[in-house]
C-alpha cells in the first residue's frame, strides 16, 4: 500500500523535494528520422483508430496479463490495487529512450521505498532476441522490472488506444488502477510525486491532458498521409531523396521542427546527389537552436559515417566537423555525443589502415584528429547511436 503523505519520511530524496527535471534530450537514421517526425509533428497516427476505443486520463487500466515476455525482475499481470506503476514505453532501436534510461532509474531509486512499481515495456523488438541481449549487456542502465511486448498486442493497447505518437512515451497508472498522466519520460517527476503523495488533481488531468489530445485534430498545417510511422519508414529505408526533401520542406515553417527538418532535408540532398547542397545543410544546423540539436548533429554524422565509403575522406571530414559540434553543443547528460565522435574515430583509422597513406587525401589531417581524441578512445565511452550491429557492419568486424 502506498502510504499517505502524512506518511512520508523526510529525507534528501523525498518525492516532495523533488521538481520537474529539466529536459534531457540514438538507432539509426531511420529510426532517428521516425522518431523526429512522430514525436514533432501531430499525425494521424497519433490518434486512435475509430474501431478502436480510446483510452484516456481517468480511465482504468488494462492489465499487461499474459501479453508480455519478462526479462527483468518481477512480473506484473495486472495492477495492485494501492500502488503507483509506471510504464515507459521503448524500443532497442529508438535512441531517444535509451537516452532517458538514466533518468528512469533515478526515479526507480528515488520512489522504490515508496512501493511504486517502474515497468519497462519493449515494443517492436525487430530481431527475436534483440531485446534480450539488450537487457542483458546494460544491467545497470535500466533499474527496474523490463517486460517485451508479444506480437504487438500492447502497442496496440497501450499506444494505439492512449493516442502515443511516439517513444519513448510514460504512462502512469495511480492507486485505483486509472491512468493519471501520459508523457515524456523527462516530465514524470512532478505528476509522479503528486500522484504518490495523493495530492495529484486527476480532474484537472482529465481536463488538461484530454483536452490536448483532441487539439491536435484541429492544428494547422497538417502533414501529409506519408507521415504514417510505416510510410516514414518506408521513405527512408528506399533511400527517396525527394520525398525527404518535400517533407522537410513542409516543416520549415515551425521553428521547434527547424534544426529536425535540416538533418532530413540534408539526408535527402544527399541522396539527389546534392553533396554540396547536404552540407551546407547540415552544417547549418550548428547556428540554430532547439532541444534536438545535439540528437540530430549526431544523427547527421552517423549518417555521413554509414554513407561513408561513397567518399570516405569527403563523408569523415564533415562527419567530424558536424560530432565535434555536437559535442560542444551538449549540455549535462545530454546526447552522449562523445559516443558518436568516437564511433568516427574508430572509422576514420579503420580507413586510413586500410589504405595506402597516398590514397587517403586528408591522411595528415585524420591522423591529427586521431592523436586529438586518444585520450577519449581509451577511456570507456558511451555507446554511440549505431547498433553493434551497424557498427561491426561498417568496420568489416
Amino acid at each position: 500500500m502506498i502510504p499517505s503523505s502524512s506518511n512520508f519520511e523526510q529525507t534528501d530524496d523525498h518525492p516532495q523535494s523533488l521538481t520537474v527535471e529539466s529536459g534531457m534530450s540514438r538507432a539509426f537514421f531511420v529510426v532517428e528520422c521516425i522518431f523526429v517526425i512522430a514525436m514533432l509533428i501531430p499525425t494521424a497516427a497519433a490518434q486512435p483508430p475509430k474501431h478502436v476505443t480510446p483510452l484516456s486520463i481517468g480511465d482504468p487500466f488494462p492489465d499487461i496479463g499474459k501479453r508480455a515476455t519478462w526479462l527483468k525482475g518481477t512480473s506484473v499481470e495486472s495492477y495492485a490495487k494501492g500502488t503507483v506503476y509506471v510504464l515507459d514505453l521503448w524500443a532497442t532501436w529508438c535512441g531517444p529512450c535509451i537516452e532517458m534510461m538514466p533518468h528512469t532509474s533515478v526515479i526507480a531509486d528515488r520512489y522504490a521505498k515508496h512501493g511504486v512499481e517502474i515497468i519497462g515495456l519493449a515494443l517492436d523488438p525487430g530481431d527475436a532476441t534483440a531485446t534480450q541481449q539488450f537487457v542483458k549487456n546494460n544491467p545497470n542502465l535500466m533499474r527496474y522490472a523490463i517486460c517485451e511486448d508479444i506480437d504487438g498486442q500492447l502497442k496496440t493497447e497501450y499506444m494505439t488506444r492512449t493516442g502515443a505518437a511516439g517513444i519513448p512515451t510514460v504512462l502512469i497508472i495511480n492507486q485505483d488502477g486509472m491512468l493519471a498522466w501520459k508523457g515524456h519520460p523527462k516530465n514524470m517527476g512532478g505528476p509522479l510525486a503528486e500522484i504518490v503523495l495523493e495530492t495529484y488533481d486527476l480532474e484537472a488531468a482529465k481536463q488538461t491532458l484530454n483536452r490536448h489530445d483532441a487539439a491536435t485534430e484541429n492544428i494547422a498545417n497538417k502533414p501529409a498521409p506519408a507521415t504514417d510511422r510505416d510510410a516514414l519508414r518506408n521513405i527512408f529505408e528506399r533511400k527517396d531523396g525527394n520525398a525527404m526533401v518535400k517533407l522537410a520542406d513542409s516543416m520549415m515553417g515551425n521553428k521547434a521542427r527547424l534544426v529536425n527538418a535540416l538533418g532530413i532535408k540534408g539526408k535527402g540532398l544527399y541522396y539527389q546527389g546534392k553533396f554540396e547542397e547536404a552540407k551546407s545543410t547540415f552544417t547549418s544546423i550548428c547556428n540554430e537552436s532547439g532541444e534536438f540539436k545535439t540528437q540530430v548533429l549526431c544523427g547527421a554524422a552517423e549518417f555521413l559515417v554509414t554513407e561513408y565509403q561513397d567518399n570516405p575522406d569527403r563523408n569523415l571530414l564533415l562527419a567530424i566537423s558536424l560530432a565535434e559540434a555536437a559535442v560542444a553543443n551538449r549540455t549535462g547528460q545530454q546526447w552522449p555525443a562523445t559516443g558518436t565522435l568516437v564511433l568516427i574515430m574508430d572509422v576514420v583509422e579503420f580507413h586510413i589502415q586500410g589504405n595506402k597513406k597516398e590514397a587517403v587525401k586528408s591522411h595528415k589531417f585524420f591522423a591529427q584528429k586521431i592523436m586529438q581524441y586518444e585520450t577519449l578512445r581509451s577511456s570507456i565511452p558511451k555507446e554511440s547511436r549505431l547498433t553493434a550491429r551497424n557498427r561491426r557492419t561498417i568496420l568489416g568486424q
